[in-house]
């Protein structure tokens, strides 16, 4: 029994690796689908690895996640102090090409691996529902990053004002989800880019 909760665990958190790491694949399918240029998909990706880079040393203990969108740093997860957490963002700021940041920190400990495991799950859940739900609201997943830390989601893309709508309403609905932090850039261009 213990080995298969085990495997349950590695898969989902390998199926949400997948699923966050496909948008910066430059020159990809997804890639294609994607409405950031392929430019700012190869910078988001370079942010992500200068951030845990940039951030080794500032604590041992610290449980850090960077995500990069449209170069909005999104950092999650928690740290001992306020100090800490300033710190953190402070060596964010610093890197070059990050235009803004959403620090979302919290001060306390390490999130547990079953925590972890949880979210991953959740995570997963968000982005299948977004698949399933695409040819109803005419979102496309493929436009929605989703990250969820302590059962919070929160949800980046470049979307039109009804797809944040669709995508906010999915995420709340979806299972294992406490809180939805809409991060959205949101412009009516993409009215009819579907």
């Amino acid at each position: 029994m213990h080995k298969s909760y085990s495997f349950l665990i590695l898969v989902a958190l390998f199926i949400t690796q997948l699923t966050s790491c496909a948008a910066p694949v430059v020159g990809g399918p997804v890639a294609y689908a994607d409405r950031r240029s392929a430019e700012v998909i190869y910078i988001d990706q370079k942010l992500e690895f200068k951030t845990i880079l940039e951030t080794q040393g500032i604590n041992e203990n610290d449980n850090l996640s960077f995500v990069s969108f449209n170069q909005t740093v999104l950092i999650t997860g928690e740290v001992p102090t306020e100090e800490v957490k300033k710190e953190v963002e402070n060596a964010v700021r610093n890197i070059e090409g990050v235009k803004e940041i959403k620090n979302y920190l919290l001060i306390g400990i390490s999130s547990s691996l079953k925590s972890k495991a949880s979210d991953a799950i959740t995570t997963s859940n968000v982005v299948s529902r977004l698949f399933v739900n695409e040819s109803k609201s005419k979102l496309s997943p493929l436009h929605v990053k989703v990250v969820t830390e302590r059962q919070e989601v929160y949800l980046m893309g470049l979307l039109n004002s009804k797809e944040v709508e669709d995508a906010i309403k999915i995420a709340k609905s979806s299972k294992g989800v406490k809180k939805v932090i809409p991060l959205f850039e949101i412009d009516d261009k993409y009215i009819n880019s579907y």
